[in-house]
Formats: C-alpha cells, structure tokens, sequence
C-alpha cells in the first residue's frame, strides 16, 4: 500500500511540475500583445499597398467602379422635415453627375470622371487621380418622398435635400356594430 501511495504522490508531482511548466507567463502574454500589435501594423501596410497598386493600375482593377464609388465620402444628416446628404466629389463636372432615389428609401450616387489617362512624359512622378464611372449607393435613415428634391454642385460638394415622407394622415371610421 505504501508503494502504491508513493507511485501516487510521485505521479501527482509529476502532474503538477509538466503543468506549472504549460501555464501562460506574464511574459507569455506580453509576447501575444506584441505580435498582436505587429499582425495590426502588418494588415494595415498590407491595405495601403494593395489601394496604391489598384490606385496606380486602374485599369487591372477587378471592380473600379466598387473601388472608386467607395472612396466618395458622404454625410447624412436630417432635420424635421428632409434629409441632407453631402458628398464629396471633386473635379467633377455636374452635367455627368447622376442622383436616383429609389423605393423613396436608397439614393444612387453615380456619374462619370474623365481624368488624362497615364501619362509617360518626363516630370510625372506619379498619377492616382481615376477616370471611369462611379456609383455610391445609401440607405437613408427614413423614407422619403420623390417630390422637391433639391441637388446643388457647388467646390466639389454635392449637396442633396430630400424632403422626409409625411406620416400619413389618420382616418377615423364610425364602425356600426350589429
């Protein structure tokens, strides 16, 4: 019985030093930030070349209408009665600008840029500005109606007022019950 008790603290000794030994250090998880930190820096040079080469080389770009349509900015913001929508779009010329609301809830952005195309004479060091159709789709936070909407292109900014849906007016009905 003393052997087999002895077996069983030396086992359990065992045990315990292999598993002292496979818990996490606080030095463990130092090493996990820092790589953590590295894999977040690394993503984000990762992003900023793959938007410079597909920036340099448009035209080996799978989508640039998605590409181009996603670098247009926007603000959205409402009053009580429209919705002002502001996108930036510079360098465009307001007759090839188009604006659709749809299903008086999303707005279609689009239009088209004409830039000179890549030009190999001395002196340009570099050329990222695109040319090509666009598109910006928006969900809009209400629904609003297709009537009196106001667009202004005005130093690169577009600015559209869209008047909000009036909450239908509430009918009363005189219901006879029998």
């Amino acid at each position: 019985m003393k052997k087999i008790a002895i077996a069983f603290i030396i086992l359990m000794a065992l045990t315990v030093s292999s598993y002292a030994d496979s818990v996490p250090t606080e030095q463990d998880y130092k090493n996990l930030d820092e790589l953590r930190a590295k894999l977040v820096r690394m993503r984000r040079e990762m992003d900023k070349f793959i938007k410079d080469v597909v920036s340099t080389y448009p035209d080996q770009a799978i989508n640039a209408v998605d590409i181009f349509g996603a670098d247009v900015k926007v603000d959205i913001t409402q009053t009580d009665k429209d919705v002002i929508v502001k996108a930036d779009l510079p360098g465009m010329d307001k007759d090839k600008i188009e604006v659709t609301l749809m299903n008086n809830k999303i707005l279609k952005i689009g239009g088209a840029r004409d830039v000179a195309k890549k030009e190999t004479s001395p002196g340009i060091v570099r050329q990222e500005r695109m040319s090509g159709r666009f598109e910006r789709i928006l969900e809009l936070p209400v629904e609003c109606m297709s009537e009196g909407i106001n667009a202004a292109y005005k130093n690169g900014v577009l600015e559209i007022d869209i008047p909000k849906m009036k909450p239908g007016k509430e009918e009363q009905v005189k219901i006879k019950v029998q």
